[in-house]
């Protein structure tokens, strides 16, 4: 999947688990969402907060490499200089 084709509104569902990774690096962010993973069932839908500018590649490739699907990722404007990245995945399981 390109950058481009990454759908940027979030979906029109309530996320089962939302991680909050915003002030966090993409390794530990990353970390953290694979355990957060793990609890899910499949059809889950799990959030993912984050300020790490790599946030649109990295989840992307995580769901690139796995059968999980990348839903959305909403980039905001935080403050003046921040921004805030918000990716939706949906948890699927063979």
């Amino acid at each position: 999947m390109t950058e481009g084709k990454i759908p940027e509104t979030a979906p029109d569902v309530d996320p089962d688990l939302t991680v909050d990774n915003r002030g966090r690096g993409c390794a530990s962010g990353i970390a953290r969402v694979q355990r957060a993973l793990e609890d899910l069932e499949s059809g889950s839908i799990l959030r993912v907060r984050s300020t790490d500018r790599r946030a649109k590649r990295e989840y992307s490739q995580l769901a690139a490499q796995t059968e999980h699907e990348l839903l959305a990722i909403e980039t905001n404007r935080h403050k003046l200089l921040r921004k805030e990245y918000t990716t939706y995945l949906e948890i699927h399981r063979s």
